[in-house]
């Protein structure tokens, strides 16, 4: 409590003029942040803004629909996190609306928390077809993309919606590069991936940044030290997390993401398609695609694909552009047993984080 004590007096103590927004980018920091009721103790001229920090937030409504269609049209086990499973369709027609509902329907739908209980469930059942639905940023996929490499049992296959968040950045920054004023960086995916593309997004927008990890304190000194940038008229990243950061990233993470994923175009849910934020499967690995084991059903849904549904605002909330009690859904139409939207769905969505540290204040 000292800790967290100092850290908010240093912030408090520097000249700042005028209001400065600083873009969180992690679901696991947004947590410490919005349990920890930081943004009330900041002072008023420090802006913390929650940013597309959630993957389960972004996942493609027609993702969502293909895992939904393969439950209902082949005899298969869906293994998927539990942070999907309340994801909505806007689209829903005559089935069910999220994989939750399939589930009290009746469909095989199991939790798997992680890419390792999927293949443990997938080896003690051989004789049983399952589908790995994941979504996720680098944290999850170089796991993944390890036991890609070691082998999937012959019953197990993937369907993927992974992103990174880079690319996002950059656009976001190029169509207004005033709307923030600094960024902090998820550590856990800085420490596989490196710090070389945020420094040349740091460069070439004059924004700091810093590589934050997963304490109050750990943040508010990240928070800090862009804050100090500021101030002084600085852009660079600071690594406050140099246990486990290095400019270059972890070579083997690096090398088992690049053996086993092509970088791709993708949908983000509300944002529409962003150039080089998909990670998807290399056609070496084919036989472990669902997409390629199985039809693919999102045509049906492409008509209403990355539209919210009316008066959702999970798009702007993902980017920054407004805090989630700024929607008119928000607590009212949207709640985590019945989300509107996909940032209430998640338990790392930037609604769903809001709404219970609201409730715990």
């Amino acid at each position: 409590m000292a800790d967290f004590r100092q850290s908010l007096a240093a912030i408090a103590s520097l000249p700042l003029r005028k209001k400065v927004r600083v873009l969180n980018l992690c679901g696991d920091q947004e947590r410490v942040i919005s349990l920890s009721d930081m943004r009330r103790a900041l002072p008023r001229q420090v802006e913390l803004v929650s940013g597309p920090g959630c993957a389960a937030s972004i996942c493609p409504e027609a993702d969502v629909h293909q895992a939904l269609r393969l439950l209902a049209r082949h005899e298969l086990t869906l293994l998927v996190a539990e942070n999907l499973l309340r994801l909505p369709l806007n689209k829903a027609g005559s089935g069910p609306i999220s994989l939750f509902a399939a589930m009290q329907d009746g469909a095989d739908v199991r939790p798997a928390a992680s890419p390792v209980e999927a293949l443990i469930a997938a080896q003690q059942q051989p004789e049983r077809d399952m589908v790995y639905f994941v979504a996720g940023f680098e944290t999850l996929l170089v796991p993944l993309a390890g036991m890609i490499l070691d082998g999937l049992p012959a019953n197990l296959s993937v369907l993927l919606c992974g992103r990174r968040t880079e690319p996002l950045v950059d656009q976001v920054l190029a169509a207004n590069a005033d709307d923030f004023d600094a960024l902090l960086l998820p550590g856990n995916r800085c420490a596989l991936t490196g710090t070389r593309d945020w420094d040349q997004l740091t460069f070439k927008y004059r924004k700091p940044a810093a590589v934050a990890g997963y304490s109050s304190n750990n943040i508010l000194s990240a928070l800090h030290a862009v804050l100090l940038q500021h101030t002084r008229g600085a852009a660079r990243v600071d690594n406050l997390y140099r246990s486990l950061v290095r400019p270059e990233g972890n070579a083997m993470a690096r090398d088992q993401l690049d053996r086993v994923f092509e970088q791709v175009d993708s949908d983000w849910r509300g944002v529409g398609q962003v150039g080089g934020t998909g990670f998807r499967l290399r056609n070496a690995y084919n036989n472990v695609n669902a997409d390629r084991r199985y039809p693919d059903y999102r045509e049906e849904l492409r008509p209403y694909q990355s539209r919210m549904p009316a008066g959702c605002e999970c798009a702007d909330v993902v980017l920054g552009r407004k805090a989630p009690a700024e929607c008119p859904q928000f607590s009212r139409h949207c709640t985590p047993l019945s989300p509107y939207g996909p940032c209430m769905a998640s338990e790392d969505g930037t609604c769903f984080l809001h709404r219970n540290s609201r409730s715990l204040a």
